[in-house]
């Protein structure tokens, strides 16, 4: 009975954050990956060149 006001909105509306943990997920698995970049400025280009919002150039 506590959560019931919760459990309720979860039924009535159809929002959800599956999309923003899949980032989150993918990000992790890039560092992971990534652990020997010496510079955070390629790190944080691989996240979004994965992401597509940005692009390699000359590509």
């Amino acid at each position: 009975m506590k959560y019931i006001n919760y459990i309720e909105n979860t039924l009535k509306y159809d929002y959800n954050n599956g999309v923003l943990e899949g980032i989150n997920n993918k990000i992790k698995v890039i560092k992971r990956i990534a652990f020997g970049y010496k510079c955070f400025y390629h790190f944080k280009n691989r996240i979004l060149i994965t992401q597509n919002l940005a692009t390699i150039k000359g590509a």
